[in-house]
């Protein structure tokens, strides 16, 4: 089937109307732009009705209908009896004129279909044994059941509908003529796709447009036009068929008790599934997918439904009762109004129950309670919208209360960075963890921030050393003060001198006329920060020890002491005890430094800290690149969680940059791991399971559930000699969910 709606990417405002209103959410969302899925659609306008930014655009054939005009080919219109209730400021054969002036020659009524196939429905409704058939005058509905209700397609009257019956009989004595079809139905449009309409209906207008093109051909005051006939007007027709029950009303086969009329799309939807169930036995169903034909998406008409319905039965009155036989003369030609109709079921998959759960925690729902199933998303529950992202319908982050945190988390972000010192980036809410090492660690630094001791942060590389400087910094009576960093180990030893104490003017060669302060001169009042401290030589390493113990400093070239009021913190990644030893660390200066010791732990020894700081990399991340934000699998969260970290925090967050960077699915997979991760933590993993599966006999929850299920289902269906319905009855379960576990256990 073509595409009936397309949408405009530029007006799609990712209001998710569409979305709420699709009836068989038959709406794909990429990018935050809507897309019809084309296999999926039914066609009944719902989402044209709804957008209110007039991004969705139906087939039009307007242009089509001009050239042919212009080719001056013959023009015939069949017109949908729910005329009555959108053209109400004329007469109805003031609208026969109007389309005459247009360009038709001649117009037929789709009443008129509907009764040359009365006798059809009779025969097949006395001959059938089927119960619960369907009748098939909507389009929308043999879509929503050919696609959706595979089931019911045996149900289908096989019957084409009346606009393809009248059409059929326009072609039959007007074989080269255009056939177009008006009406309030946009499934027409798709309608005439099918092969049963293939080059019987050329064209669908809906009463909007043919509206349209009466005010551009200057046809406006359609009251003031002379009347006109409808041609073969004298023959039978049944005019009361847009309203519900209309089909019903002009059958004799059956009484009114054997038939149930059902109108609108949740009525209609859940009588489907009720018959699915087995709940209910009668002979016909009369379906119609609107509030009846009165109420089509492209009606276009101010009046309520009730106004409209009204309009009928008065015109209906004023037609008088027709007669069901017509005379010898008008009698019509035998056609074939037969059809067939197929399952056209597009399969999509079913996530399980740990891929659900997967995919609400992505949006921070982790217990029943965070569900609240606002429907912002466009989905009834927030369950429905994780089974449509798995579906690759929906995308994560169109939930609402989800984008809220997300944007709470960014704004806490940046005043948590506003407030700080102007010479720092972090306070002590960056460090991250939940495991007791991380949180007595940072009560140990927040009591060490309240003194004036100098600080000595032991750790690996890329453990956060300077995290946790600049945070005691900013934690302590100083954080007004400037905070001043020394890389130790990136200043060449000829040059740390002068970088760390400054000079004087005309200290040495190539020195500037007014001197330099040194790094312990602009840290006065406030924090320097030693990185790297046991990759100090010797000689510098002395001079520290002066400053630690005088409070002083004295320039390079310069002969004055200078008094500087500041904090000490050293960091170091070396074992300090070992360069004492090789005579490549001042023990006195060891002392000095280490009046408060905190040593962090390497990633590897608090790697259940790891989802927390997986957590705030990616909240920085999103903040500071402006990039969507992504979730890793669990399964990618288990391979990180195996792996060793030699490098720590700073690999870690390395590594999801390189991995945002590179995806492109919201939620990040083991695929899009480097390999020396996946291979690595395999290492780790398999040896464990191995032998703990081996020696316990231990096996996977989800593969004992799936083959306990699979057996309870064959059981079942043993006893009830493959009775599906009652196997459901027995297990507890809906048919629904029995036939998917059906499809996935291969039955």
């Amino acid at each position: 089937m073509s595409t009936i709606v397309t949408v405009s990417e530029v007006k799609c405002q990712k209001c998710y109307a569409c979305v709420q209103n699709c009836p068989v959410k038959a709406i794909k969302v990429k990018d935050s732009k809507a897309e019809i899925v084309t296999e999926r659609c039914i066609s009944c306008g719902y989402c044209l009705s709804v957008c209110s930014q007039g991004a969705k655009r139906m087939k039009d054939y307007q242009a089509e209908i001009a050239k042919w005009r212009q080719y001056e080919e013959k023009l015939i219109a069949c017109l949908a009896p729910s005329f009555i209730a959108s053209f109400t400021e004329c007469k109805p054969q003031q609208v026969v004129t109007a389309l005459q002036r247009s360009g038709f020659e001649q117009v037929y009524k789709v009443s008129l279909g509907a009764r040359m196939l009365l006798e059809d429905y009779d025969d097949y409704l006395v001959t059938s044994e089927l119960k619960n058939l369907i009748s098939t005058a909507c389009p929308a509905i043999t879509n929503l059941i050919e696609r959706y209700y595979p089931e019911l397609v045996p149900n289908l009257i096989p019957l084409v509908s009346p606009m393809i019956a009248v059409a059929k009989l326009i072609k039959k004595e007007h074989p080269k003529s255009r056939v177009v079809f008006i009406g309030p139905c946009v499934a027409k449009k798709s309608e005439i796709k099918q092969e049963e309409a293939t080059e019987i209906i050329d064209a669908v207008l809906t009463f909007k447009e043919i509206k349209e093109i009466f005010r551009n051909q200057g046809i406006e005051e359609l009251r003031e036009l002379e009347l006109s006939s409808f041609a073969l007007s004298k023959l039978p027709h049944s005019d009361n068929f847009p309203l519900a029950g209309g089909l019903v009303a002009n059958l004799d086969s059956l009484s009114a008790d054997e038939a149930l009329i059902t109108e609108g799309s949740q009525s209609v939807i859940r009588l489907l599934e009720a018959i699915s169930e087995e709940e209910i036995e009668v002979q016909l169903l009369d379906l119609l997918f609107c509030q009846g034909c009165i109420d089509g998406p492209e009606i276009d008409s101010q009046l309520s439904i009730f106004a409209r319905e009204k309009l009928i039965n008065e015109f209906l009155e004023k037609q008088g009762v027709s007669n069901k036989e017509s005379s010898k003369e008008d009698k019509l030609p035998s056609l074939d109004f037969s059809r067939q109709f197929e399952r056209r079921v597009v399969e999509l998959p079913m996530p399980n129950q740990e891929e659900i759960e997967e995919i609400l925690n992505y949006t921070n729902k982790f217990t029943e309670s965070d569900l609240l199933n606002c429907g912002v998303c466009g989905y009834s529950t927030c369950r429905e919208k994780a089974i449509a992202v798995y579906q690759d319908l929906a995308e994560i982050e169109m939930c609402l209360p989800y984008l809220l945190e997300e944007f709470q988390k960014e704004v806490d972000y940046y005043k948590e960075k506003l407030s700080l010192n102007k010479d720092t980036k972090y306070s002590f809410r960056d460090i991250k963890g939940k495991s007791q090492q991380i949180k007595k660690l940072k009560a140990q630094a927040r009591q060490a921030a309240q003194t004036r001791s100098t600080i000595l942060i032991l750790g690996e590389s890329g453990t956060g050393k300077e995290l946790f400087a600049h945070a005691i910094h900013n934690a302590s009576p100083r954080r007004s003060g400037p905070f001043v960093k020394v890389n130790c180990a990136a200043i060449a030893d000829t040059l740390l001198e002068t970088e760390l104490f400054g000079y004087e003017k005309g200290a040495f060669t190539g020195a500037r006329q007014d001197g330099k302060a040194g790094k312990f001169e602009l840290a006065d009042q406030g924090t320097i920060f030693l990185d790297e401290i046991g990759d100090m030589p010797l000689q510098m390493q002395a001079k520290i020890l002066r400053v630690l113990q005088e409070k002083e400093i004295e320039r390079v070239g310069g002969n004055e002491a200078l008094e500087v009021d500041l904090r000490i913190i050293a960091a170091t990644n070396c074992d300090l005890h070992h360069k004492m030893k090789k005579n490549k660390f001042r023990e006195d200066l060891y002392y000095r430094l280490n009046v408060i010791t905190i040593k962090i732990p390497p990633l590897r020894e608090r790697i259940e800290d790891l989802p927390v700081i997986v957590d705030y990399i990616i909240t920085k991340l999103v903040a500071e690149e402006k990039i969507p934000r992504k979730k890793l699998s669990n399964e990618v969260l288990v391979k990180l969680m195996s792996y060793d970290w030699p490098g720590n925090i700073r690999e870690l967050e390395n590594l999801i940059i390189q991995t945002f960077s590179l995806a492109t699915d919201e939620i990040i997979k083991v695929k899009e791991l480097p390999n020396y991760i996946i291979e690595q933590s395999s290492e780790n993993n398999s040896g464990l399971t191995d032998r703990v599966n081996k020696e316990t006999g231990i096996r996977p929850l989800g593969e004992l559930v799936a083959e306990l299920e699979k057996e309870a289902i064959q059981k079942t269906l043993n006893l009830t000699k493959g009775n599906k319905k009652k196997a459901a009855e027995l297990l507890q379960i809906s048919r629904s969910t029995l036939y998917q576990k059906l499809d996935r256990y291969s039955f």
